[in-house]
């Protein structure tokens, strides 16, 4: 009976995320494939562009190497409204994000979901991608766990069981955009700022409230599959407390690798992931963790469509 209930809930999400088909041709969903997604000698224009790298969503069987608790699936669901026409050189972006960690426990618990919706703005000044050129983002955002508990338990940990996780912070963003280049052609550098009079009070010096990132991504086909490879590298500064499990240096530098297939006319794809650093789940920051993910992607946009 509880197979059955896990592999009901896990269809039920893999279902979520097939739900709306992504209308960029064969680019893996929420991420360009230059090739395959635009006519030949045709470059796509900043405002494809923004709209093809929209984050995916995901459902993945988590392998835990360091400091992760035995799980069923972990899920992203992200899915990106626009609010704005598409013919203008800005673009706003509605996301009601949601992570979810089903444990392999008694009862198959979600623990303290991370709520993340955030609106974020992205613009730039010309149209054309036919040459090195630039876009930009900022974003006001917000990451709770819906839980009113006391941060802390009696012996000083923290309560992973109804702690009272939340933060509303800032991310300004510059995207340089290298069209018909394999290496760096989508990359991103990020600023994170999460103001102390914005956050819970037990975080203000323990979650290292200003956050720098790098990422990239590689774009290639695989005969007629798109596929990407994509990495990323954030510094966390600032106060911050150490992991019970490691050293506070080796956490304040998280690492991602992420790489997605997909075949021609899916319209999800085969997802693998690496990651190491702060435990991103909410309150289970106090953790450092490695991983490795294996599951599905997929993209759950309802503005990504190819011009006519």
């Amino acid at each position: 009976m509880r197979r059955s209930i896990y592999v009901l809930q896990a269809s039920l999400l893999i279902a979520i995320i097939g739900a709306a088909r992504p209308c960029f041709a064969d680019p893996v969903p929420g991420v360009p494939g230059p090739e395959a997604s635009t006519p030949e000698g045709h470059a796509p224009s900043l405002a494809d562009i923004v709209r093809a790298n929209l984050e995916r969503s995901y459902v993945a069987y988590p392998l835990g190497i360091t400091g992760l608790d035995p799980l069923i699936f972990e899920a992203d669901l992200v899915p990106n409204f626009s609010v704005l026409p598409r013919d203008w050189h800005v673009a706003l972006f509605l996301t009601p994000k949601i992570i979810v960690r089903m444990f392999a426990e008694a009862s198959a618990p979600v623990r303290t979901p991370s709520y993340m919706p955030r609106l974020t703005t992205f613009f730039w000044f010309g149209e054309s991608a036919a040459h090195p050129t630039a876009y930009f983002s900022a974003a006001f955002l917000h990451h709770s766990n819906g839980q009113s508990g006391p941060f802390y338990n009696e012996d000083g940990s923290h309560n992973h069981g109804d702690g009272s996780f939340g933060t509303n912070y800032f991310e300004f963003a510059a995207y340089p955009v290298f069209w018909k280049r394999a290496f760096f052609g989508w990359s991103s550098i990020t600023l994170e700022w999460h103001p102390r009079s914005f956050e819970n009070s037990s975080q203000r010096t323990t979650y290292g409230n200003t956050r720098l990132r790098l990422a990239t991504t590689i774009n290639t086909n695989v005969g007629s599959f798109a596929s990407d490879f994509s990495a990323g590298l954030t510094a966390i500064m600032g106060e911050m407390e150490k992991p019970t499990n490691a050293s506070k240096a080796l956490a304040r530098f998280p690492i991602a690798v992420k790489y997605a297939i997909r075949p021609p006319s899916i319209d999800v794809g085969l997802y693998v992931s690496y990651y190491q650093g702060q435990d991103y789940y909410n309150i289970w920051y106090d953790r450092f963790i490695s991983m490795l993910q294996i599951g599905i992607a997929g993209n759950l946009s309802a503005s990504v469509d190819a011009k006519q």
